[in-house]
């Protein structure tokens, strides 16, 4: 019976030890990380034409595929990586005018560059790198660089990866929070910030992977509805997906969906919702 007390005891002993081993990103350097990326979003705006209800709709699909290549990384697990993009493919969908029989249309504006002309559109954009971040091994954002600075800086919300992972991983359903600054930029403002935290929930593990539930929410909404047009792109919700063998990002599937009332005055309303999956194209 002492002899069955005490396996049990060390048995116990090394589940705990393994529950609270750190849990990291391991980045090496040369290794190229691709993902594909699929994105989907509906904005709608109800405004008055003359006091009449006026609902005008926007639909954009994107795909994309971008590669973030790890070009060093120093002893302490930091790691520097350069992000490309391989492929893009935009269809933005808007109503168009009425046919002969008074029926509605759609017009369609799409950018591919599969195409000639579409890899010509996109020619500063492909096959070279744009952005340049570093990264600690939690995921947290030391510094990033680009060539369009409103995107390095909107790393600081959508972190290349998502999510930080914290100092150990809690029991499941517990939660760890990351401060964030969400900053309006022309033209949707002229720099005002609010403040907002990423609430990440350990939802358990499934296959090998760490499954994560990430929450952006505000502390306070702002006073004028026409700013929170700016910032509901930014409050995103859903899973994000860890694989803790490779101490890699695997994907995530998040979405949005908000409204907006009297943004642009009494009785007016946009509806804004998006989903997107991002995937990890090798494993």
């Amino acid at each position: 019976m002492r002899q069955v007390f005490a396996l049990l005891v060390v048995v116990s002993l090394a589940a705990a030890g393994s529950a609270q081993e750190p849990v990291r990103f391991k980045f090496v350097a040369g290794q190229p990380l691709t993902y594909s990326v699929e994105q989907t979003t509906t904005i709608s705006e109800a405004t008055l034409d003359e006091g009449t209800p006026v609902v005008l709709g926007t639909v954009t699909k994107l795909n994309l595929t971008r590669r973030w290549a790890v070009t060093a990384v120093n002893p302490a697990g930091e790691a520097t990586l350069e992000m490309t993009l391989l492929g893009l493919k935009q269809v933005i969908s808007r109503p168009g005018p009425k046919d002969k029989d008074g029926k509605p249309t759609v017009n369609q504006v799409v950018i591919d560059s599969a195409t000639a002309e579409g890899k010509a559109q996109l020619a500063a954009l492909l096959g070279k790198p744009i952005l340049t971040v570093r990264l600690d091994a939690q995921g947290k954002l030391l510094d990033a660089k680009g060539d369009n600075p409103t995107s390095a800086a909107r790393l600081t919300v959508e972190l290349p990866f998502r999510v930080t992972l914290p100092e150990v991983f809690p029991a499941v359903n517990g939660t760890w929070d990351r401060a964030v600054v969400l900053k309006l930029d022309p033209p949707q403002g002229t720099g005002e910030k609010y403040d907002a935290a990423q609430t990440v929930t350990f939802k358990g593990d499934n296959q090998g992977f760490a499954v994560l539930g990430l929450a952006t929410t505000l502390k306070a909404p702002p006073k004028d509805p026409a700013e929170s047009v700016g910032l509901v792109p930014l409050l995103w919700e859903g899973d994000v997906y860890f694989h803790r063998a490779t101490g890699r990002y695997a994907g995530a599937r998040l979405t949005i969906k908000k409204e907006v009332a009297n943004h642009a005055g009494p009785g007016t309303k946009l509806t804004y919702e998006t989903a997107y999956t991002e995937a990890l194209a090798e494993k």
